[in-house]
């Protein structure tokens, strides 16, 4: 296959991935329901995984997403403020959400931590491995 072939397929399969996503994305974001909380009333909505747990309620706890608090119905084991939150369920026109499933990270901190420990470490065996070799424009053998 010649180089155009691919690069060619490539931009076909982009394209269609695109498409895809599209025409069955999950659903409205959270941003959009909550700029227009009477439109999207009943709207099934993601919550992304970079929220955080504002503060625990007896009936729920609240988002803390974009300066905004959000409140959310629904039991959430393990749920502390500060810990990272992953919620799905049906947003209400009073600017809360009904949760369905709820997925908090409570080791989430912890795993980033330890993959930038390891990111480090595999960039000093490199380092320590291979040199830049300006005559060849690459990386060589030390």
């Amino acid at each position: 296959m010649s180089r155009v072939a691919a690069a060619l397929a490539l931009i076909v399969l982009i394209a269609l991935l695109g498409a895809y996503g599209g025409l069955y994305a999950p659903g409205p974001t959270l941003d959009e329901c909550l700029a227009d909380p009477d439109a999207f009333d009943g709207a099934v909505v993601y919550a992304p995984r970079e929220s955080v747990i504002g503060r625990v309620t007896d009936d729920g706890f609240t988002l803390r997403w974009r300066g905004r608090e959000v409140p959310v119905r629904g039991i959430a084991r393990h749920a502390r403020p500060g810990t990272y939150v992953g919620v799905r369920g049906r947003f209400r026109r009073g600017g809360w959400i009904e949760a369905e499933a709820v997925h908090v990270g409570r080791w989430r901190r912890m795993k980033m931590a330890v993959s930038i420990a390891a990111a480090a470490a595999v960039a000093v065996m490199l380092r320590r491995r291979f040199r830049w070799d300006r005559e060849q424009r690459g990386f060589a053998s030390r």
